[in-house]
């Protein structure tokens, strides 16, 4: 049976739910059927409108032909479940402060669900290329015969067909409930779980009590490393496995047996300030000016932007206040005044009502992937070469303080810097004493 992976997803036109799956003729149309579907050809994959009940219509719509997975979609901080008398459970939501609750014939008993889960391991991965011909293999997830470890056939591609046993989703339920009981951001509560469920089908069909050090190696050496996934990936999957031990399964496995990659040390690529005077005059409008302006003039971080309030803008002492940034600290940075008189006149053209930066909806914040996209257009239509990140103009706002004369303490305060030893990378990029430097091969 076809899995519909489901998940909000933050588009063009707002928040949306997208439906993934391998393609397939007959379910395709009847996706393409439903009110407001919409083919996202970045996305690569089909979106509808948020609505309340959502859940339950897929559910009624494809219980025959597919397996819903909503795990991605449903907000743990507003789920409680009644245990019945027939085992099952009731799931009641709220999305957007309108509650929505799956009806009592779409809840499936635990020996229901373990013999759905049985039935098959070989599933059929159909690829649709973008031409629209389609193109189909076999990915194939071989189970483990008693007393071996899985086998990960190199046909396999990807995890997304496996679907979790029932012990497996509680355990993913657990481990984020607890990271949220310990505050952690959202994003790494979200990055944690989904890695963890993907390590989880990885060992697949054994459980998380009966894995060890060696599963999360033979994860690295059969899936990561083929799949030339990057360092960071690796490196996040074995934080989000070691503080599941820690949280969840102490009493199975010391976690200090998961042993992470070599650390790599990287310079963070630099703008000058030439290069910065052409990403901030390309053309673009006065919003996109401002957003890329306050980065590069406050070394902000894209979410403290995007996040920015009306009242953090303290125009008589010329600062700037950060509130909860990353790791839930505050601070001040100075801002210039050509800053102030930009933001005045912003105000007065496109009256924002909450964020100083807001997106389509009134209210909310402007999106994060779009504050990307406007900055590889303007490095575009200024020709920069260079291979920068948004993140690179903070960078460059490090740099040139530094090159300016400003003590790297100071600098650490205004970058929001636990360590100073985060902020010292940045005397490997300055130029104030590489340029003294003369090369030998100007004595030939």
């Amino acid at each position: 049976m076809i899995t519909i992976t489901v998940e909000r997803i933050l588009h063009d036109s707002g928040i949306r739910v997208a439906l993934k799956f391998p393609f397939e003729k007959v379910l395709n149309e009847k996706v393409k059927s439903l009110p407001g579907a919409r083919w996202s050809r970045r996305l690569n994959c089909w979106h509808i409108p948020d609505t309340p009940d959502v859940i339950s219509m897929l559910l009624k719509n494809f219980r025959p032909y597919a397996y819903i997975d909503y795990t991605a979609f449903r907000k743990t901080n507003f789920i409680n479940r009644h245990p019945g008398d027939s085992g099952t459970e009731k799931v009641i939501r709220k999305v957007s402060g309108q509650p929505f609750s799956i009806p009592p014939e779409f809840t499936e008993t635990a020996s229901q669900h373990k013999s759905r889960e049985s039935v098959h391991h070989n599933f059929k991965n159909a690829l649709i290329r973008s031409d629209g011909e389609d193109t189909s293999q076999v990915c194939t997830f071989l189970p483990p015969t008693p007393g071996t470890k899985p086998r990960f056939s190199e046909k396999n591609t990807s995890l997304k067909d496996i679907v979790l046993s029932q012990a497996s989703h509680a355990d993913i339920d657990k481990f984020r409930k607890r990271l949220e009981a310990r505050r952690f951001p959202e994003n790494t509560v979200r990055t944690y779980t989904m890695m963890m469920e993907t390590f989880l089908k990885f060992v697949f069909p054994r459980e998380a009590v009966d894995c060890n050090a060696d599963d999360l190696q033979q994860m690295v050496n059969d899936y990561i490393l083929p799949k030339g996934l990057s360092y960071s990936y690796q490196n996040q999957l074995i934080s989000a496995v070691k503080k599941f031990y820690l949280l969840v399964c102490n009493d199975v496995i010391d976690p200090g047996e998961f042993v992470r990659p070599r650390v790599r040390h990287r310079l963070p690529n630099v703008l000058s300030k030439e290069e910065v005077r052409r990403i901030l005059s390309a053309p673009m409008n006065e919003k996109h000016r401002l957003l890329l302006s306050i980065i590069y003039g406050c070394g902000l971080r894209r979410s403290e932007a995007i996040m920015l309030e009306l009242g953090d803008i303290d125009r008589d002492r010329l600062l700037l206040n950060i509130r909860q940034s990353k790791g839930y600290k505050d601070r001040i940075v100075p801002i210039s005044p050509k800053l102030i008189e930009m933001i005045d006149s912003y105000l007065k053209r496109y009256k924002p009502k909450t964020y100083l930066f807001e997106g389509q909806i009134k209210g909310n914040p402007y999106s994060a992937t779009s504050l990307e996209k406007i900055f590889g257009m303007a490095c575009a239509q200024a020709a920069i070469r260079k291979k920068i990140t948004l993140h690179g103009l903070r960078h460059s706002y490090a740099t040139h303080l530094l090159e300016a004369g400003t003590d790297l303490r100071y600098i650490q305060e205004l970058l929001g810097h636990k360590s100073s030893r985060t902020t010292e990378i940045y005397t490997h990029v300055t130029e104030k004493s590489l340029q003294k430097i003369r090369s030998p091969f100007d004595d030939l």
